[in-house]
């Protein structure tokens, strides 16, 4: 039913390797994306390989990178000559609709912004220094009360762009972990909080945010020391996650967890990896009281399966909740006493996005979401990624032809002059005959003119089946 395995077959019969011990599937879909990205257009006008692409948003989440797929990895790392990573589509355009409606769709950031301004809030004094690098605080703009489900008023959160989830190693989108990845580049994270002092030096101490997160919970992400490119970020002092070893749990009203520990009272602490008192794991939890060999957790465990063995108590720090405003930064030098301790952040209210813009393969939304919405717009589908697709098959007269043209530019790129000169006739017929079959499908289209009414068009009408508004 799918073309693409079609295609890399007869490109092999035309290549004469039947295996890929010379030359990679994954090698052989680049060139089938090259020639169509990059020749198809110049020699032939066609309809282009159109989809809609649809999503739902994330409560809070303004960004979402243009999708990966990992159809080329046939074996990651393995093969100097695989193409790992490949954007599923290759650009979006308009329409686009938003739980049905239709939103402006924007290209240029100067115009959106103009509408959506990002606005920073600079936060003098935040907190003082005291002559360490450790700190807790909270943005002053939020309630003490917790925002509820859907976030109301909260803060923006940093972003890594499609070229640093590529650079990861892994397609996670957003980077999710208990350790900075440093892979990223430095010009593929755009920050969205930031805090600052002057240290004993007089120099400026900056801790950004990451647009990585924690795997137990998003909506806290990691803090890091920014830096130059091209691989200049690096771990915040004192990292992110402490394990302690679980060795009994006490059910009841509070839950008490017998650790040997240096957790205090107010700490913010998750769960793993226990044994019968499953109904525990991968929760977070806030340390009602400690002693060195135990902590106690403000849980009702009453119903809960007993404990059997196992699994850690992990206390996390470097981080900012983007939902509450809470922040825990270790600099990476003492903040001498008195200093001021400063924040500059992007604040917003949530709701039902109005715009979009496509920019640097990311789709940035105002409002914020505020809950799950779908997000639906046109988009061109890389060649390979359509072709692996059930709606390739209208495209089945195509096959020769994008076979031909992807053997045609490896006998070039390998320097065979005699088999590029005996199937460059052959390819050329098979041009001719998809052109002739897209001419058809042009001179079928009729293009609406001053004279021709098409829908909506030449009288005040909600449509063009009778009625003046």
């Amino acid at each position: 039913m799918f073309l693409l395995s079609d295609i890399i077959t007869y490109i092999r019969r035309i290549i004469k390797t039947p295996s890929d011990n010379l030359i990679t599937n994954s090698l052989l879909i680049d060139y089938i994306n090259r020639f169509w990205i990059n020749d198809v257009d110049a020699r032939i006008q066609l309809f282009d390989l159109k989809k809609t692409y649809s999503f739902q948003t994330t409560p809070g989440v303004d960004q979402y990178n243009m999708p990966l797929y990992q159809l080329q990895t046939e074996s990651p790392n393995s093969d100097p000559q695989d193409i790992n990573f490949y954007p599923v589509y290759q650009g979006f355009l308009a329409p686009a609709y938003i739980n049905g409606i239709q939103v402006p769709f924007q290209t240029q950031k100067n115009s959106f912004f103009n509408s959506w301004p990002n606005i920073v809030q600079n936060f003098q004094a935040i907190a003082v220094g005291d002559g360490g690098n450790h700190y807790t605080f909270q943005i002053p703009i939020f309630s003490s009360i917790s925002p509820q489900n859907p976030p109301i008023n909260a803060i923006l959160r940093g972003h890594v762009d499609i070229t640093g989830i590529i650079s990861t190693g892994s397609i996670q989108d957003p980077p999710i972990g208990t350790d900075l990845n440093l892979n990223v580049p430095v010009t593929s994270v755009k920050p969205a909080v930031y805090i600052t002092s002057i240290g004993a030096n007089g120099a400026n101490v900056v801790v950004s945010d990451s647009g990585q997160f924690f795997n137990f919970n998003q909506n806290l992400g990691m803090l890091m020391n920014p830096g130059a490119p091209p691989l200049g970020n690096t771990t915040a002092t004192d990292g992110y996650v402490n394990d302690y070893a679980i060795t009994g749990i006490t059910l009841g009203a509070t839950t008490l967890i017998q650790v040997i520990s240096t957790l205090e009272a107010g700490q913010q602490v998750v769960i793993t990896g226990v044994l019968g008192t499953t109904e525990l794991n991968g929760n977070t939890y806030t340390i009602l009281s400690s002693t060195p060999t135990d902590i106690t957790l403000d849980v009702d465990s009453t119903l809960f399966t007993p404990y059997i063995s196992g699994g850690f108590v992990s206390s996390f720090q470097n981080f900012v909740n983007y939902l509450t405003g809470e922040i825990d930064v270790s600099f990476p030098v003492g903040i001498p006493a008195g200093n001021n301790i400063n924040a500059q952040v992007y604040f917003y209210q949530s709701g039902l996005p109005r715009g979009i813009l496509y920019y640097n393969n990311t789709l940035l939304l105002r409002s914020v979401p505020s809950n799950q919405y779908l997000v639906e717009l046109d988009a061109y589908l890389s060649p390979a990624a359509y072709l692996n697709s059930a709606d390739a098959v209208t495209f089945g007269y195509m096959s020769e032809y994008i076979a031909r043209g992807a053997a045609r530019k490896i006998l070039s790129d390998i320097g065979d002059v005699e088999q590029f000169n005996f199937y460059e006739p052959l390819f050329l017929e098979q041009e001719k005959l998809v052109w002739k079959r897209s001419q058809r499908q042009w001179t079928a289209t009729r293009t609406e003119t001053l004279y021709s009414q098409g829908f909506g068009q030449g009288q005040s009408s909600f449509n063009n089946f009778g009625g003046s508004i």
